[in-house]
């Protein structure tokens, strides 16, 4: 009785169910962000290979039952276990499932980033490194799951696995660094100085190449550190359950933003076109005065020569005044 009252009195619920309560409704909501967007990629993209379908597809039924278990964890942690934070020393059975769902996610992200990566920059280096270390990570996590489901305490299973957590959280962060830089970079070589819609296009691509890869980076780096830092409380297990709904969406954002790339080269087509007429224009007009010129001298062809003859006997009278010499008759 007194031990179970000593661990009420110490039991704190801002650093146990308050990050969890948090996480998971940011995940939750970061869920119907990646359902909208699914919905705008089956509507918008229907000529897509059969393996992008089936990867978004995959994508999102994994995160289904991301979600199912996050609202099944929630409600354990606040309704079934109320009253007795004992039941807390250890994850609910469905935050022990959401580990490898989580895990499938990222897998699927990486690898289509380190496809996309070799179709830009038709070398293998820096995919298959980057495939691998996808690979890594995964086996951590896939190591570590069934370990989960059989913990009897929290604590001592994070000191007990902090090398293959770690490992996961830093090999995730840096596939995603390494992608992120590499397509980037592939991108900026193929820009042509001399090809200035081609350049903004480029130019865009970048940006959204890089956007999309420092949010995952950045995500799996913060929960990285939170693990170290305040491993004695759930923080980095809050910001964990927002990890693979912050990959989804990156990875259907980059499909989706297709339809920005075809409205920025319609709007770059329709510029140089207009650029185009505004010079024909000018051309045409410019080739109708010297035709109005011509046929107007040609109706006429006598004038030029009636002017120049005129012009010429003016000048000989003039020469002949000043050259002719002056006669002055004297008497004597």
């Amino acid at each position: 009785m007194h031990i179970l009252e000593r661990s009420v009195n110490d039991f704190d619920a801002r650093l146990v169910i308050g990050p969890v309560q948090v996480g998971g409704l940011l995940s939750a909501a970061l869920f119907g962000c990646l359902s909208f967007q699914s919905y705008v990629y089956f509507a918008r993209f229907t000529n897509d290979h059969l393996i992008l379908k089936a990867a978004v597809s995959a994508v999102f039924f994994i995160q289904l039952g991301h979600f199912v278990c996050i609202i099944s964890t929630l409600w354990t942690m606040t309704v079934s276990t109320y009253g007795d934070p004992s039941q807390l020393q250890v994850l609910p059975l469905a935050a022990d499932l959401a580990i490898p769902l989580s895990a499938f996610t990222a897998f699927i992200a990486q690898s289509f980033y380190a496809f996309r990566l070799w179709r830009l920059s038709e070398k293998v280096f820096f995919p298959i490194l980057c495939e691998m270390i996808s690979v890594v990570a995964q086996i951590s996590t896939l190591i570590l799951s069934p370990r989960a489901f059989y913990m009897t305490d929290l604590t001592v299973f994070e000191d007990s696995q902090i090398l293959l957590i770690t490992l996961s959280f830093v090999a995730r962060a840096a596939c995603d660094l390494i992608t992120t830089a590499a397509i980037a970079w592939s991108l900026y070589n193929k820009r042509v100085s001399n090809l200035r819609n081609t350049m903004t296009m480029i130019d865009r691509l970048i940006y959204w190449t890089i956007e999309t890869g420092l949010a995952t980076s950045l995500m799996a780096v913060i929960v990285a550190v939170l693990f170290l830092v305040l491993r004695q409380n759930f923080v980095w297990f809050g910001a964990w359950l927002m990890l693979p709904n912050v990959v989804g969406n990156s990875l259907l954002a980059s499909f989706n933003r297709r339809l920005l790339l075809r409205e920025t080269r319609s709007a770059l087509r329709s510029d140089a076109q207009s650029r185009s007429g505004i010079n024909t224009l000018l051309f045409r007009s410019e080739t109708r005065q010297s035709q109005a010129y011509i046929s107007e001298n040609s109706k006429h062809p006598d004038v030029e020569g009636v002017r120049v003859q005129e012009a010429e006997r003016s000048v000989d009278q003039e020469h002949g005044r000043v050259s002719k010499p002056a006669v002055v008759h004297m008497r004597v």
